[in-house]
């Protein structure tokens, strides 16, 4: 049978577990799909004000913010503190021992501009090398949802983030930990976590990372135990406000640019911090035949934030040969 696009978004029929309906030419998640009304948009608006201005002081800090010094997670703590400016923020960068120094410097002006607290989170490099080396030689150690959701090297990689942006909000009692995800990464702007939500994720999260080779012994990656043994029913709520802001990369470069960010020194299409994301994408493709962003790029297609041309275009652009070959000698694995 030959290969079938969604006359809406950008998944095809190649892509293992998609169908194509032959009378509507959509895809099975165009077909359900649903966007959020103006309505619910200003009412999850209003409740994540309500939510800032109630939690607000009674923590070290009121977020505990992922920065990556990319352009997302960039504009999005500037947004939040244009919109918020009582809020606290610690923002947290993690060095996964492939951030760009231009995504380091960025995201320090960024919080300079903003007047938030920067963290950056280390663990090693060669640590982390055989972190992502194992994963890369893995296969299925995640379920199918996430693994056409991200690539086992960032599932792997956004796992650790989740998991110690947990504990830093726990043990800094801070009430909300705020990350900068699209509309086509995330379709819920705000989950409430519960003490037994935060145990299950850890004990989970362990696992998969055994499926993979590692032995977390010393806790570098999962919640400490010590942590969630004395949580105390203190337990953050995770809020995605990208996804209910207007969307648009274009507009975003430009207004990033404008307050003194700095375009990103990677030719990568997808990630304008991360230089092991070609890698990644790549590794992806050649076990699984899925392109690692097929679903994100999916995602905002569909909710109407890039159009399918754009999106067809982002999704066939060639990966970086150079970062590609560059992150596999750091990882110590050959490139076919």
């Amino acid at each position: 049978m030959s290969r079938i696009v969604c006359e809406k978004c950008i998944l095809d029929s190649d892509v293992p577990g998609i169908s194509i309906d032959e009378d509507s030419g959509l895809c099975q998640f165009c077909q359900t799909y649903e966007p959020l009304s103006p309505q619910e948009k200003d009412g999850y608006l209003a409740q994540m004000e309500a939510l800032f201005r109630e939690g607000s002081g009674k923590g070290e800090y009121d977020v505990i913010f992922a920065l990556s010094g990319g352009k997302d997670s960039s504009y999005t703590l500037y947004e939040l503190k244009r919109k918020y400016p009582f809020l606290n923020v610690m923002a947290v960068q993690f060095d996964n021992a492939f951030i760009s120094d231009n995504a380091i410097e960025n995201a320090k002006k960024m919080c300079e501009i903003t007047e938030c607290d920067y963290f950056r989170l280390t663990m090693g490099d060669e640590v982390l090398y055989d972190t992502f080396r194992r994963a890369a030689l893995s296969c299925d150690a995640f379920p199918r949802f996430a693994k056409y959701r991200a690539s086992d090297i960032c599932n792997t990689c956004i796992g650790i983030i989740k998991q110690k942006l947990v504990e830093m909000s726990i043990v800094h009692r801070a009430p909300f930990i705020v990350f900068a995800f699209t509309p086509g990464q995330t379709p819920n702007p705000i989950i409430n976590l519960s003490t037994s939500f935060v145990k299950w994720s850890r004990d989970l999260f362990d696992d998969q990372l055994q499926k993979i080779g590692i032995d977390d012994r010393d806790e570098n990656f999962v919640i400490k135990k010590e942590v969630v043994e004395n949580m105390d029913n203190v337990v953050p709520k995770i809020i995605h406000p990208l996804c209910l802001w207007d969307y648009n990369e274009e507009r975003i470069l430009e207004k990033l640019v404008d307050i003194g960010w700095n375009p990103p020194d990677i030719n990568d299409s997808n990630s304008t911090n991360c230089t092991l994301n070609s890698f990644a994408c790549y590794n992806h493709l050649q076990k699984y035949g899925i392109h690692a962003y097929a679903f994100d790029i999916a995602g905002i297609v569909r909710s109407g934030d890039m159009t399918r041309e754009e999106g067809l275009k982002k999704l066939n652009q060639e990966l970086s040969q150079p970062l590609i070959l560059n992150a596999a000698k750091k990882l110590n694995l050959k490139v076919e």
